[in-house]
């Protein structure tokens, strides 16, 4: 069974690595239903007390809680290493969560004192924990291979984003960055998502898309180069937002990082092409929808970065919301359709196959309901694009709802994954 590479001798306790998905599911929900609520807010100029709130809900919440976990999982697992503390997971997350509940509770009050800077401060240290961890363990690898190399990258963008929000934290209280403070705003979230959360991303799917679809015989050239590609231009835009009269740089440094993303996409296209699996199900139809969404947002991205149409139409709601619902959110919950399943079957009905009647994979969940999920998601980011662009208020709350409704689907499935493991 290829799922069987998700589990060796050296992946952690799954109770570990439950804890951040339980942790990351509610918070998906949560944010959708805060949207819901607060749709009338949700629109105009970015830089809002609930529009930062929910945006931290959804990328510390959701994201980074869903990339933990499985980080815990596959980085053992990939790169034949044992974790080198379950005791430091453990206390990791709970310094974690208490890091979000402070900092999405001071965003949502507008509470920019002290009070935010110390749930920053908490957050930070658990990014640290984490870095840590995940480096030592590292450190022990003796053979490496891509996946590797793009999760290694991603652990200094995870500390370098750390780092900025805390910087960013204090200044909203207590200002001290001559520069101006939207200008690092943009900064830090383009560190987070296309260098933490998407060479992430990216990396792991190079392990789970070929195994998932039994690819084989097809080169890595074209990952590589988008390793190289988006580091120089993350790096480059990293340093030229630093200084004025940078126009030119800025675009080529924007133009190198939107080529990597496609080199990474053309890198997807070779796997899927050299698959034996011809047949997508709910979990590689999620992925499949959000590579293509990320070569959309590189698109906006590069139309945001070389014009100023970041100005008209909700621009930069609207490239946020296609990245964190579609990209983003599209390949956690494809991902967890098939992590989640495989993880609770071996460790609940493993031991008895063979031996006593045990469900297959595809039994582990409600497949109707997670098509009927996977419609409804794309229904709602499609109403939400449109709703943002034209500023129609009522459709964004359809679009909401719907959204919210395909959260509910997937914490329904999730649910019944984890009944599963206690029959």
């Amino acid at each position: 069974m290829q799922s069987e590479a998700l589990i060796s001798a050296y992946a952690p306790p799954f109770k570990i690595v439950l804890k951040y998905f339980i942790a990351a599911v509610i918070a998906f929900v949560l944010l959708n239903f805060l949207l819901v609520v607060n749709y009338a807010d949700i629109n105009g100029f970015h830089f809002q007390p609930k529009i930062l709130a929910i945006t931290h809900i959804a990328t510390l919440g959701w994201i980074t809680m869903s990339i933990f976990g499985a980080m815990f999982q596959l980085v053992p697992v990939v790169l034949e290493v044992k974790l080198y503390s379950e005791k430091l997971a453990e206390v990791q997350f709970w310094i974690f969560l208490t890091g979000i509940i402070g900092l999405v509770s001071c965003f949502w009050n507008f509470d920019t004192g002290i009070h935010l800077t110390y749930s920053a401060i908490a957050l930070n240290a658990a990014i640290l924990i984490f870095s840590y961890n995940i480096i030592i363990t590292m450190t022990k690898v003796k053979k490496w291979n891509i996946t590797g190399l793009y999760l290694a990258a991603s652990i200094f963008y995870l500390i370098t984003t750390g780092i900025a929000g805390l910087l960013l934290s204090i200044n909203l209280g207590f200002p001290f960055i001559n520069i101006s403070h939207l200008l690092y705003l943009n900064l830090h979230a383009h560190i987070a998502l296309v260098g933490w959360v998407s060479l992430v991303i990216m990396g792991v799917s190079f392990k789970l898309i070929p195994m998932f679809s039994l690819s084989h015989h097809y080169s890595n050239k074209s990952g590589v180069v988008a390793f190289v590609l988006i580091n120089t231009g993350l790096l480059g835009l990293s340093t030229v937002m630093h200084y004025e009269n940078t126009t030119i740089l800025f675009y080529v440094f924007a133009v190198i990082t939107a080529l990597g993303i496609f080199f990474f996409l053309h890198q997807m296209y070779l796997i899927f092409k050299n698959r034996m699996r011809k047949r997508a199900d709910i979990g590689i139809l999620f992925s499949k929808t959000s590579y293509i969404l990320l070569g959309i947002s590189a698109l906006f991205g590069i139309a945001i970065a070389c014009t100023n149409i970041s100005y008209q139409m909700n621009v930069t709601l609207i490239y946020g919301y296609i990245i964190i619902f579609g990209f983003i959110s599209m390949i956690i919950v494809g991902q967890m359709y098939k992590i989640m399943p495989f993880l609770v079957w071996y460790h609940r009905y493993s031991s008895k196959a063979g031996r006593e009647p045990v469900p297959m994979l595809k039994e582990m969940f409600l497949e109707k309901p997670a098509y009927a999920g996977y419609y409804i998601m794309i229904t709602a980011l499609a109403g939400a694009i449109l709703s943002f662009a034209f500023q129609i208020t009522i459709s964004l709350l359809f679009s909401f709802v719907l959204m919210f409704i395909g959260s509910l689907i997937f914490l329904f499935n999730f649910t019944y994954i984890l009944i599963k493991a206690k029959k």
